[in-house]
């Protein structure tokens, strides 16, 4: 990602904020002792807002340019932003252990291959009696998705792209269920794990064809692994496919059908060193 797609990207955070504000804020009180850690934080406006009443808040992405956006855009005493991803954190820093007593995750971990490292390097950066608030998409996902009537299949197997995305590997892990992900986090030692399911999320409206189509260009990363000649056409097929094929809500939007899924889970306070060092093992 460029700095002109992360600054775009910037522009196009309506799903996450909007899924953020609903589905989470409901589960999640922030207060001035808080030390939140935001996984995947993009390009910082959730850090931003965080914030404004915890104490202190560190968001991290996997990318340069959007954590360069989030420094530049979402500046606080308060807030820092680092580079790394949630797999190999603890190794670039280690201080994070045990540090923060609250982690925030929105439309990230679906990216992420190794689902229960990532759970478990979420659990070692929380204290003790500590919580996480992990937003993530499972199966049903009409842009993003594997299904044979979601977008990525369709562009796939059209006539035009099937040559061009030949050998292309679509990295979007969102296969889990809702209880395969709640076995996951107590697998890692979250004692208290609860599990939403938000379906079809008609609630997200996309006002119009240009707002879809910077989701398209920022979001489906099969458009920058056709040559660069052809990636305005590609994302004006997938726009078109994707005002095809999305319904419209009682606002008169259309929406992305999606599986939405939340989960708050609380890490146990150990009663000795020894039992942390057992569960450790």
């Amino acid at each position: 990602m460029n700095s002109e797609e992360a600054t775009l990207y910037s522009k196009t955070r309506d799903v996450q904020r909007m899924s953020f504000k609903l589905y989470v804020q409901r589960h999640l009180t922030i207060d001035a002792n808080d030390r939140i850690l935001d996984v995947g934080c993009g390009t910082g406006d959730l850090v931003y807002e965080m914030g404004a009443i915890a104490h202190s808040v560190i968001g991290h992405d996997i990318s340069k340019e959007m954590i360069e956006v989030a420094r530049r855009k979402y500046q606080r005493e308060n807030v820092s932003y680092e580079i790394t991803d949630i797999v190999n954190c603890l190794e670039k820093f280690p201080s994070w252990k045990g540090s923060f007593n609250k982690v925030v995750s929105v439309h990230v971990l679906h990216w992420v291959k190794d689902r229960k490292q990532a759970f478990q390097n979420i659990y070692d950066c929380l204290s003790e009696t500590g919580q996480c608030f992990l937003l993530v998409c499972g199966p049903l996902h009409q842009l993003l998705g594997h299904r044979n009537d979601e977008l990525p299949h369709f562009l796939e197997n059209h006539r035009k792209w099937k040559q061009h995305l030949k050998g292309y590997q679509h990295k979007m892990y969102n296969q889990l269920t809702l209880e395969e992900n709640i076995q996951l986090l107590k697998l890692v030692g979250f004692d208290e794990v609860e599990g939403f399911l938000h379906t079809p999320c008609s609630e997200i409206d996309i006002i119009g064809k240009e707002q879809l189509r910077d989701y398209v260009r920022t979001l489906v990363g099969h458009v920058k692994y056709v040559p660069e000649q052809y990636r305005s056409e590609i994302v004006a097929d997938a726009t078109d496919w994707c005002y095809e094929n999305f319904s419209v809500n009682q606002r008169g939007n259309r929406y992305i059908g999606l599986d939405i899924m939340v989960f708050r889970a609380t890490k146990p306070k150990w009663t000795t060193p020894e039992c942390e060092a057992q569960h450790e093992q």
